[in-house]
């Protein structure tokens, strides 16, 4: 196995630690609200949060910084999108705050890239950038190869749903892999479409989701930041 490989591994692990643990992204709002019960509405969440939010945020983000990894100007103009797109405020922090910690994390780490496309993003002289703009980034100093990024983050993002409905749901520990192992075939169909979507889409509304985000920060009771 090559060392991107592994680098992939590594930034796409629970373990790595920028904080994703802490976060259900509006989850507990739905538990709250007696939407999310059992099985099935559990996999309904997890394929339309993947097809209809995921995709357009976070995976297109990371597509195109990794394609634009060089352009310092081109990824605070990604940086400035997902700023000024992601409407409720505790997503907003949650994605500068992982991003922050993500960047000062792979910094002590000294890791060896390819190119010197992210540190010279990291030295880009304005603060607000996001965890998946710099996943993107070092994914493409590291030369890792664009499709294979994108499909260790968007399962990351598929396996800590999962861990998230485990714990707040709760659900078995089996019946959470169970979900997880299910949820391939949407996996290969947003990694796919990835590919086939332009700049335009970025970002692109999912308000329902931004409105129970936005109710969570009102909750009477919270496990998650966000």
């Amino acid at each position: 196995m090559c060392r991107g490989e592994l680098l992939l591994l590594q930034i796409n692990d629970a373990l790595f630690p920028i904080g994703g643990y802490s976060h259900s992204y509006g989850l507990e709002t739905y538990i709250q609200k007696e939407l999310l019960k059992g099985e099935e509405d559990i996999k309904e969440y997890i394929k339309n949060r993947l097809k209809y939010s995921i995709v357009n945020t976070e995976l297109l983000c990371a597509r195109l910084a990794y394609e634009n990894c060089q352009n310092t100007e081109y990824l605070k103009k990604l940086d400035g999108i997902l700023t000024a797109s992601k409407i409720p405020l505790e997503i907003r922090n949650a994605s500068l705050k992982m991003g922050s910690r993500f960047i000062k994390t792979l910094k002590g780490c000294q890791i060896k890239l390819s190119n010197d496309s992210f540190e010279k993003y990291i030295k880009a002289e304005y603060d607000k950038k996001h965890h998946s703009t710099a996943y993107g980034v070092v994914c493409g100093a590291a030369e890792t190869g664009v499709k294979k990024a994108i499909r260790n983050y968007a399962y990351a993002q598929c396996s800590a749903m999962v861990t998230n409905c485990v714990k707040a749901v709760p659900l078995s520990q089996s019946l959470g892999q169970k979900i997880l192992y299910e949820s391939y075939d949407v996996l290969d169909e947003v990694c796919e479409n990835v590919f086939n979507m332009n700049e335009s889409e970025l970002c692109a509304s999912a308000p329902a989701f931004d409105i129970r985000c936005m109710e969570h920060e009102r909750l009477y009771s919270r496990i998650y930041m966000s």
